[in-house]
């Protein structure tokens, strides 16, 4: 048996570990920290966080030898190891380690040491010296207060820990109990509402499954703050970091407000990961190899098709109405529509290279890349109507979902590369290899208008303004034809500093460049640069004063018009639209 003992360093924010294990043989021991982390697909070098490393054999001291960044080998000797180190903690993030006087976290990846040959043996882990009144949230197994085991290192770094003071709420769905362990500071809030939404969510999800989980608990880690956002999911439990106002006020009426629609969304999404990437996976995660990238196309399954049910999941239980979902779906349509890195990268080449590009973007990420998580969303979307059209509504998506996560039970084995459209085949008896082609592997538009028409939802392209971002309309959209400046930005008091400048329009057009500030429009200060704007026309010419590098430019800016890629949903057939957002 490994086992990792655990102390808290709060005022430098460092976690001193020390691993002992038995070694029977006379060989060298390599010993090493994961280079990335499972759901989260970038290149971390956690082992930078090491301060220190040293290691005992027998009560002596033992020379470690570092082989590459993250790995090191002891002499060869048998007897009882110690490996003493210390990490720096202050990554405030849900895929690493963090430590202040106030809450403690971690995810295994980034905190336990790997000894080669050892992976399949128990892992023990005792938290020493805890600051008093510190609690322990945790799905790791427990065996004594504060002690804990999992039986491999593969279940080791699958349970991120939460340490401080933490609020616990619990309920039941499924017959599974529950639990949401509430941390960072908030103000009062409408519990009873929160854990109600939550249920109901996840009670719609295992219903989906037939109740068919790959838990026997599950935990939700929210830790809440100003201003934070993001997920990573594990097999049992879920990591998550909201901002602490997305929490539902006690005077919220019956309708979510959007920062609520947002934070519910994430524990749905979070949660269908558990069947949807925890469980069903890439042939390429079976195992998980975490010194180096695991390649695949088929993000756009795992985050894409999550992505889309994680919305469709708060319709489907009841705590939004169908017109809130409709609003949410308009949204990310626009999104990808905006984006003209749509015209330049496939889905399939969006999965691939996450690594290099995804996780990695800059200012010309928006003309270069599209998302796997947005646009695999509206392939799911698309697939799933295309199902239910294509079958007279005797399938769906979630026949498929359902039927890849039996053979994921029966077999353990993860999904080959171009085979899970092999099976959608195979399960649904339904041929939709050119629509997988139009898809996957090429940067034509979805068929999103004739899809959605038939799920009863018109869809109208207008050209309105790019901060609009689309939305829902009780009927069919007309609008006059708007503006666009053509380049993202962030307002100051003295100006505009632009971040992201698009292929094409009209900032560009006037050989603006991201990181340019922009201080005066036709002469007048830019102090509020959007009404300013609304002033134009097409056509106009706008003379600009900005900054770069220091230096101060002009340049004069012809005002084009917007470009029909702002959706617009509207209801069309109420009896359709009811069909397709209820579970089938």
């Amino acid at each position: 048996m490994l086992q990792y003992f655990i102390r808290p360093k709060c005022l430098s924010h460092e976690w001193q570990v020390c691993l002992t294990l038995h070694c029977k043989d006379n060989i060298p021991l390599q010993i090493k920290l994961p280079n990335w982390v499972p759901g989260s697909y970038l290149i971390r070098d956690f082992s930078r966080h090491i301060v220190d490393i040293q290691a005992t054999c027998n009560d002596v001291p033992k020379a470690l030898k570092q082989i590459s960044k993250n790995c090191w080998e002891t002499p060869p000797e048998s007897g009882e190891w110690q490996i003493y180190y210390t990490v720096y903690a202050y990554d405030l993030s849900v895929r690493g380690a963090f430590l202040t006087s106030e809450r403690g976290f971690f995810d295994g990846a980034c905190l336990f040491l790997n000894v080669g040959g050892f992976e399949a043996q128990p892992h023990k882990v005792i938290l020493d010296e805890l600051p008093n009144g510190w609690a322990v949230a945790t799905t790791m197994p427990q065996t004594a207060p504060n002690r804990f085991q999992a039986a491999s290192y593969a279940e080791l770094i699958d349970h991120p820990v939460e340490l401080g003071r933490i609020e616990t709420l619990t309920f039941e769905a499924g017959g599974i109990p529950h639990r949401i362990a509430l941390s960072g500071h908030y103000q009062s809030f409408n519990r009873e509402r929160l854990v109600q939404d939550i249920q109901k969510i996840c009670s719609s999800q295992l219903e989906m499954f037939s109740g068919n989980a790959p838990f026997k608990e599950y935990l939700f880690l929210l830790h809440v703050g100003d201003d934070i956002y993001g997920g990573l999911e594990h097999i049992s439990s879920t990591a998550l970091l909201a901002d602490r106002n997305s929490l539902p006020s006690e005077k919220m009426g019956e309708e979510a407000d959007d920062a609520y629609i947002q934070l519910l969304g994430l524990f749905s999404h979070e949660y269908f990961h558990a069947w949807n990437v925890k469980s069903i996976k890439p042939e390429v995660f079976v195992p998980y190899r975490l010194d180096s990238e695991s390649y695949t196309e088929q993000l756009w399954a795992f985050e894409g098709i999550t992505s889309y049910y994680d919305d469709l999941f708060l319709v489907r239980s009841g705590v939004i109405r169908p017109q809130q979902y409709l609003e949410l779906l308009a949204k990310s349509i626009t999104r990808v529509q905006q984006g003209f890195g749509r015209l330049k990268q496939t889905l399939a080449e969006s999965s691939f290279t996450a690594w290099n590009k995804f996780y990695k973007q800059d200012e010309n990420s928006t003309n270069a890349i599209v998302s796997y998580y947005q646009k695999g969303a509206l392939v799911a979307l698309c697939l799933d109507l295309l199902l239910r059209s294509r079958s007279d509504g005797r399938t769906s998506l979630d026949d498929v979902m359902r039927a890849l996560y039996r053979k994921w039970c029966e077999n353990g084995q993860g999904i080959p590369e171009g085979q899970w459209q092999v099976y959608c085949r195979e399960i649904t008896g339904l041929d939709l290899d050119d629509f997988f082609q139009t898809a996957l592997y090429s940067t034509k538009d979805l068929p999103l208008v004739q899809c959605l028409f038939d799920a009863g939802v018109a869809l109208n392209w207008l050209p309105l303004p790019r901060s609009h971002g689309g939305g829902f309309v009780m009927e069919a959209a007309k609008c006059e034809q708007a503006t666009d400046f053509g380049a993202k930005f962030k307002q100051l008091e003295d100006g505009i500093v632009l971040t992201h400048v698009l292929s094409g329009g009209s900032a560009e057009q006037a050989a603006l460049s991201p990181k340019d500030k922009i201080i005066a429009l036709n002469g007048f200060a830019c102090k509020a640069f959007e009404k300013q704007w609304q002033s134009l026309s097409v056509g106009d010419i706008v003379h600009i004063h900005y900054f770069r590098d220091g230096v101060l430019h002009e340049t004069d800016l012809t005002v084009q018009k917007a470009k029909p890629e702002t959706a617009m949903l509207s209801i069309e057939n109420q009896s359709l639209l009811k069909a397709w957002l209820q579970a089938s």
